[in-house]
């Protein structure tokens, strides 16, 4: 059968520079190493949907619909694609997370839960009539008389029998982007999923709190093809958690300096999982960036979210970080359910503390399915949505902070948000080796070369115009609110501080 593969547009959350369909890519990789022919059309970077179906003549297609923010673009796409009279399949974390209302809405004959790649090639052969749908594990759908069903969860394949990516299979050029140490990065996964039990993270309901690598030979062989084939310069390893087991850890590393192809690469890790020495270990063998998911100051927060990394060791695995020479990023929740000014106040002072070379920070925003979006559920704090077109439209809203759980004002956590998000881009950093001044001047006009490559001139009016009214919000917050960053300490005098009362 010939196979299209759909990564929808996350909408308001694009970025200047598009991301590897990295799901897809690999869901395609298996399913053409089976015997079928396949096609990636990714909407961020191409304009077309019918034009690649003239082209490539699908018999299936198989939507990739990673987040909320993608429903919308799916559900449009999908319905194009059905009028053509083609079976369409869904998957990912929030297909696994919603599946009832896809399969009522009509847009997708079978939605797949959890991992993907042999759910996809039986259900190919349900396509074909050479399958009964109920014989499928990992399945939900809507049968001819209306009726749901949902079969019983697959369990994970062995991670060996999936092949390395097929690179090929998508406009490389497209996703090379400049990132701080490189003008030419690429992102790769080495592992499935997380041990960890955040309430907050698909991982539970997705992953099963399990974590897998991928072998080693699969890993290095990927790492080779895009040093040699696409002259990458760096890497950024998108795992859910990198580094928990030492063996591999260790394994990685002298891969990396046994292959001796001068590459950087960055990760995400945990907090007290990594000792000075493994830091040390990793930057020998090319890492130069770290990111840390702190996510609150508070500990009782933390507590909600089942954040149980040692917070005593905070402080030293930055301070490690600087020392040993690797950029270090830390990422933060506010607006938590409950949470509280004084609270909030906590994660304030642990960005300050901690002096972390990039922050981002985020409004939470509660992801169906988890244990915490349960918990409000229970509590009355949230309603789930009973339609697709429901998360549709939520999707929608959520643009802005469209909904508060906290105890916080709304303008408190703009302010807190957008001063972090200011201090981030514009504050004085200290110096990096390897890592020059302009190097982040320079990281946006090369990703906005490709920008302009993927949406044209008017899209690129409309990007800067976006741009501007987010530049214009950022500062407004950032700087209109004195009292507010009185409140809140938000000054930047008070990076690197300790002595806080």
């Amino acid at each position: 059968m010939r196979i299209l593969f759909i990564r929808p547009k996350a909408g308001f959350y694009a970025t200047f520079s598009p991301q590897a369909p990295l799901a897809p890519l690999a869901l395609a990789s298996f399913i053409q190493a089976k015997g079928h022919a396949v096609r990636i059309f990714d909407h961020e970077v191409e304009r077309s949907l019918m034009k690649a179906v003239a082209e490539f003549k699908p018999d299936a297609a198989a939507v990739t619909l990673l987040c909320m923010s993608m429903i919308p673009d799916a559900t449009e796409l999908s319905r194009a694609l059905k009028e053509q009279g083609l079976p369409v399949f869904w998957g990912g974390p929030m297909a696994s997370a919603i599946p009832e209302q896809i399969a009522r809405s009509g847009c997708a004959d079978y939605i797949g839960i959890s991992e993907g790649e042999y759910t996809l090639l039986e259900l190919l052969e349900v396509a074909e009539g050479r399958r009964a749908p109920e014989t499928v594990l990992g399945i939900a759908y809507v049968d001819e008389n209306g009726e749901y069903h949902r079969t019983a969860d697959r369990p994970f394949a062995d991670l060996a029998d999936f092949p390395p990516l097929d690179y090929s299979l998508i406009p490389m050029e497209r996703y090379l982007s400049r990132y701080l140490f490189t003008d030419r990065a690429m992102m790769m996964t080495t592992s499935k999923g997380c041990m960890f039990k955040c309430t907050f993270c698909f991982n539970s309901q997705f992953h099963r709190c399990q974590r897998r690598e991928f072998p080693r030979e699969v890993i290095f062989h990927q790492i080779k093809t895009l040093a040699q084939d696409h002259k990458i310069g760096g890497v950024l390893i998108v795992d859910e958690l990198f580094g928990a087991d030492k063996q591999d850890l260790q394994a990685f590393c002298q891969g990396m300096k046994d292959m001796n192809l001068g590459l950087t690469w960055g990760t995400e890790t945990s907090i007290g999982i990594l000792s000075r020495e493994d830091l040390e270990m990793m930057h020998e063998a090319g890492c130069r960036m770290l990111n840390f998911g702190l996510e609150s100051g508070s500990a009782e927060m933390r507590k909600k979210l089942q954040k149980y990394y040692d917070a005593s060791k905070i402080d030293e695995t930055f301070r490690n970080c600087r020392e040993v020479g690797i950029m270090s990023s830390a990422g933060f929740i506010i607006g938590l359910p409950d949470e509280t000014p004084e609270q909030a106040q906590e994660t304030v002072r642990l960005y300050f503390r901690i002096n972390a070379d990039m922050v981002a920070v985020s409004f939470y925003t509660p992801i169906p399915g988890t244990q915490l979006y349960q918990a409000q559920v229970a509590a009355g704090q949230l309603q789930p949505q009973k339609t697709l077109e429901g998360y549709a439209r939520k999707a929608m809203e959520r643009q802005t902070l469209d909904q508060n759980y906290s105890h916080i004002p709304p303008k408190d956590l703009q302010v807190i948000l957008n001063f972090v998000s200011w201090q981030t881009v514009f504050r004085k950093k200290r110096k990096i080796p390897g890592l020059k001044r302009d190097s982040f001047v320079k990281m946006g006009i090369i990703n906005l070369r490709g920008y302009l490559h993927g949406v044209g001139l008017s899209g690129l009016i409309r990007g800067f115009w976006q741009s501007a009214k987010l530049f214009c919000t950022v500062a407004w917050y950032a700087h209109a609110y004195p009292a507010i960053r009185k409140k809140y300490d938000l000054t930047a005098k008070n990076f690197g501080r300790m002595d806080w009362d």
